[in-house]
């Protein structure tokens, strides 16, 4: 049976014409129809239309088009598959996160960016110290200097490290430990979840992905994460893993948990995880995080699984859902007892104040469990 053609927009030729090309550079099939409206005796626009399969990557397609630079469009548009952004600090686990992004970076074939932000020296004088003691200003001016030069200090260390990681890196790839890519690497100075955002704001890559402490380390600094802070504000999906976590290749996870708002953000961002692991062979089970009280949850729950089973068939789905009062213990119990192996949240974006006060899921997850987790913006 042929696909059904459905109208996603309506636009003047030229507006048109652009969405055909970003959305056939994403694999869908696009029609382009005139449109004349009923006291209108010639065309006054025209109707841009895409197999009823393709609506939630069109959807998707469609929303971020704003929020995407001249640059980007021409990189779509060229096949250009984008970056995976990798954060790095230099500590133990460092290679390890490599490891994992690198081998993410190939089975999507992205190039890893390493990423790395050293503190911006708070002062930067114009006078000697001399000169500031003959004008009278006070001696905690010298203290504020050597604190710059301490900053200072914080770049050439950076550096140094950046380039014996790249050595490592190197080494690593020519002893066939991780996948053989083309990989660049950045020094920025800022605030490390500044310095993350400002990059995917100007540059978007296709994921970001960041090792996390483990939850024993975790403690109560919500607010303070650099993963929490990415999360807000992100427009791109972020992975995050634990840094005691043995990441399993990612065509070999099997186990997926999808935490769903049975609303059509859930279409979207189940699509966004199929595409950008090409369908793979999972288990999904989907779990409504919905906090009303609808008594047709269920009902809505199944037919969103079997809706996903038509269209992904090469994965399995399955439901489950938990009272609202008993959600993380009975999420804990049932995601141990299947051997999850990835969470996947549809994230909504909250300031400080109410990441404080009543913390997102994917923020609740990502500070007490020790597992990997996919936020997909939304």
């Amino acid at each position: 049976m042929d696909d059904k053609f459905i109208t996603l927009a309506i636009h003047t030729p030229e507006h048109a014409m652009a969405l055909k090309r970003i959305l056939e550079a994403h694999g869908m099939e696009v029609k382009l129809h005139k449109y004349v409206a009923s006291s209108a005796p010639i065309a006054v626009g025209v109707r841009v239309m895409i197999c009823e399969k393709d609506l939630p990557m069109a959807l998707k397609v469609t929303e971020s088009i704003e929020h995407l630079s001249t640059l980007n469009l021409d990189n779509i548009l060229s096949g250009h598959k984008g970056e995976l952004l990798l954060p790095v600090d230099f500590n133990e686990y460092c290679l390890c996160a490599c490891k994992a992004g690198f081998d993410i970076a190939a089975h999507l074939q992205l190039q890893p960016v390493l990423i790395h932000a050293y503190p911006t020296p708070i002062f930067n004088p114009s006078f000697s110290l001399d000169e500031a003691a003959n004008l009278g200003v006070d001696n905690s001016l010298e203290e504020e200097y050597n604190e710059a030069e301490m900053n200072r200090d914080f770049q050439k260390q950076g550096r140094k490290k950046m380039k014996d990681l790249i050595s490592k890196l190197h080494e690593e790839q020519k002893n066939g430990n991780i996948p053989d890519l083309n990989f660049k690497a950045l020094m920025e100075d800022g605030v490390a979840e500044d310095v993350i955002k400002e990059y995917c704001r100007m540059s978007p890559p296709a994921l970001v992905v960041m090792v996390t402490r483990a939850k024993e380390k975790k403690g109560e600094q919500l607010i303070g994460s650099v993963t929490a802070e990415v999360l807000d504000d992100c427009k791109v999906p972020v992975l995050s893993i634990p840094e005691n976590c043995n990441f399993t290749l990612i065509k070999n996870l099997k186990e997926v948990i999808f935490l769903c708002n049975i609303d059509q953000h859930d279409l979207i961002a189940v699509d966004t995880f199929m595409r950008m692991f090409d369908y793979p062979d999972v288990n999904i089970t989907l779990i409504p995080v919905n906090e009303k009280s609808d008594k047709q949850i269920k009902t809505k729950l199944i037919s969103l699984k079997n809706f996903f089973s038509k269209t992904y068939p090469a994965a399995h789905f399955s439901t489950a859902i938990f009272p609202a009062k008993t959600f993380m213990a009975d999420f804990n119990h049932y995601e141990s007892q299947r051997g999850t192996e990835l969470i996947v949240v549809p994230n909504r974006r909250k300031n400080a104040f109410m990441r404080l006060f009543n913390p997102g899921i994917a923020h609740r997850l990502l500070f007490e469990r020790d597992l990997p987790l996919l936020a997909l913006p939304i």
